[in-house]
Parts: C-alpha cells; structure tokens; sequence
C-alpha cells in the first residue's frame, strides 16, 4: 500500500497514472537520503525506533525538478483505467480487484505482454477464456496521454491523507474517497 504522495520540485504530482504514492519506508529513506522534504505526517501514526521517533510521512515534496514523462506505462492499473474498469469480454464494469490481465493472442501462442495484445478481464472471463482465440469487444490500442488523463479524472481513487486534497488536480478530487 502506498501512503505517501510524492510532489514535484513544483508542487505537482509527479505522475498521474496512477497518482505517485510510494511506502512510508521509501518516502523515509529518500528524507534520510536529503532528496525530498516532508510537507505534511500522519498525526497518529509514528516510527519507533529504541533512540528515535518520527511521525509517517503523509506528503513529501523532492528537492530536485524532474521532467514529467507524457508516456503511459504499461500495468495493470493503466490497462483496467484504459478498458474503463470494463471486462473486455463480457463488457460488465468491475472492482478493480476483480479484474486480470488477459492476452488477446495467449502467451502460450507467442502472445506478448504489451498494450496491443492486452485487454482487461474479470476473473470468471479471463478462465472461461483460458488459451482459446477470442477477440475482445474493443481492439486494444496503445493509450495516449490526454486520453488517460480525461479517464483519470472519472475514475476514483483513495486519497489516504487529508493532505492531499491541497495537491491534486480538481478533476482528480470529484470521485476521490478519503479513507
């Protein structure tokens, strides 16, 4: 589980898709490592250490600018977000815990993994589907970035610190469920 956003040099996410959360521990480590700065913590919940004590960092800002990349990369979180949390078989909208990768041409028939030859499927499709050559109800394409932001902003997604609400883009907060 990621706990901490991870901000820009800027101020802004630096990814989108998902939006750049990493662990507490990473978000330790690069404090320690002087790449980042803690911007808020979790007031309730603490690092114990015998000699030390620190709260969990909930946002943390890098000290360096990094240069977004307008690239999507391939996971199975862009794959559900591109096929719209949507089996490409049965075409019924799922949780996203119920949804699997599947291979259009299966990887038993030299199929790769790779964004045309990938759709998302929920669980009893993706078995019903096995090693069988059925075509999805979309052709799968290779996403482009302005697509997958306008996607980003229907979808919702767990905001774990009330932090942040102050860094995210306003189309991200519509569906947004703090939890």
């Amino acid at each position: 589980m990621s706990d901490t956003l991870l901000l820009n040099a800027c101020g802004n996410p630096i990814s989108s898709f998902p939006v750049s959360t990493i662990s507490w521990q990473r978000a330790v480590k690069l404090y320690f490592l002087d790449k980042v700065d803690i911007l808020e913590s979790y007031e309730d919940w603490d690092i114990n250490s015998p000699s030390f004590s620190m709260p969990v960092p909930a946002t943390v800002i890098t000290k360096d600018y990094y240069r977004p990349k307008h690239h999507v990369c391939f996971n199975r979180y862009n794959l559900a977000l591109r096929d719209e949390f949507r089996c490409q078989y049965c075409e019924e909208q799922h949780k996203y815990d119920n949804l699997t990768i599947d291979h259009v041409l299966p990887r038993s028939a030299g199929g790769k993994t790779h964004w045309t030859n990938c759709v998302i499927a929920c669980k009893h499709c993706n078995v019903a589907k096995g090693s069988k050559l059925l075509s999805p109800r979309r052709k799968p394409e290779a996403p482009d970035y302005y697509r997958m932001a306008a996607l980003r902003s229907r979808f919702p997604f767990q905001v774990r610190h009330v932090s942040w609400l102050n860094y995210l883009p306003n189309g991200q907060l519509k569906k947004s469920a703090l939890v």
